[in-house]
């Protein structure tokens, strides 16, 4: 019974992180379209939560595979490559605002210091149980 239970919450860590993965891209691309920093910020606070924690939780190697729905294509992805998509994206996008305070926020947020700490207070439960 323990191997399907370690199966099973292997199995629905990948879900979640999959997820995530989808969500930063939505709303990476979405500040592409209004530049509305709430996005920026918001992604940064999903990267943290959904991907790098859940990444580190599970140990999960550069190499590992996930699969992400992403406009509709199921599209086959390293642990790098999610990374790529959505940890360095985001920043590129932060650095190119211009601001460079936004750029520290940024990475404040991803490495869960004060900024984090007041998004996260601002995160409403909907938010939480589509990214935990």
């Amino acid at each position: 019974m323990g191997l399907f239970n370690n199966l099973f919450s292997g199995t629905k860590e990948l879900s979640k992180l999959a997820n995530s993965v989808a969500n930063v891209i939505r709303f990476l691309d979405v500040y592409e379209e209004d530049n509305d920093i709430t996005y920026l910020i918001t992604a940064a606070w999903m990267c943290k939560v959904g991907v790098t924690d859940r990444i580190e939780k599970n140990g999960w190697k550069p190499t590992y595979i996930v699969y992400v729905t992403i406009n509709g294509h199921l599209t086959k992805m390293t642990m790098m490559e999610v990374y790529m998509n959505t940890i360095y994206r985001l920043k590129n996008k932060a650095n190119a605002y211009g601001d460079s305070d936004l750029a520290i926020v940024i990475d404040n947020i991803l490495d869960g210091k004060q900024d984090f700490y007041k998004v996260d207070a601002q995160i409403s439960q909907e938010v939480r149980e589509v990214i935990l």
